[in-house]
């Protein structure tokens, strides 16, 4: 039998497949649980945000106009979701290692890898003190790389605001971290 492709899993999703469903799921179970983990700071919200956004897929799929846009609409669900969380909880202090379980590949223990993960842990140290607006529209460009045409639909604002935000950010990553920080890593 042949693969489906991903629209065709959506149109299957759509009408209630389960498996449809399934095979969505794990093809964007991990970037969701990182995108998550890195917006909330935390494993365990991370954890919660990735099960309820799948839930609220399901549940609403059929509100999906075009099966082409999955990936978006996923983020788009998402985003709400984690503000939602986020903003009953009032979050708690981030997890100053999210970065290592967000990202759990197996890398040599070098001299270099260990200075590039210190630096790396700065940084997100910065991008956890941006508010969350800014932290999502940082977590959405660099870590998932997504463009600001496709973080605009995904947030609900124009993508003159995205640059903006973007922008800010940077300037107050900049204030944030040390001098060599920013040299590597914005």
């Amino acid at each position: 039998m042949n693969e489906m492709t991903e629209e065709m899993l959506v149109a299957h999703m759509k009408l209630g497949d389960r498996y449809a469903f399934e095979q969505l799921y794990n093809k964007y179970r991990a970037s969701v649980y990182r995108t998550a983990c890195l917006i909330s700071g935390n494993t365990q919200d991370g954890e919660d945000i990735t099960q309820e956004t799948f839930v609220k897929a399901f549940l609403h799929c059929r509100e999906l106009k075009a099966n082409t846009a999955f990936r978006y609409w996923l983020f788009k669900i998402l985003n709400r979701t984690a503000w939602q969380l986020l903003n009953s909880k009032k979050t708690e202090l981030p997890d100053e290692h999210i970065l290592d379980k967000a990202d759990a590949h197996g890398t040599l223990l070098t001299e270099d890898f260990l200075l590039q993960r210190e630096q790396q842990n700065e940084v997100w140290q910065a991008v956890m003190k941006l508010n969350y607006k800014l932290r999502l529209i940082v977590v959405l460009y660099y870590y998932n790389e997504l463009p600001t045409k496709q973080i605009a639909k995904i947030t609900g604002c124009y993508e003159g605001t995205v640059k903006s935000r973007l922008f800010t950010a940077r300037k107050r990553l900049k204030q944030l971290l040390p001098e060599d920080s920013q040299q590597h890593d914005i």
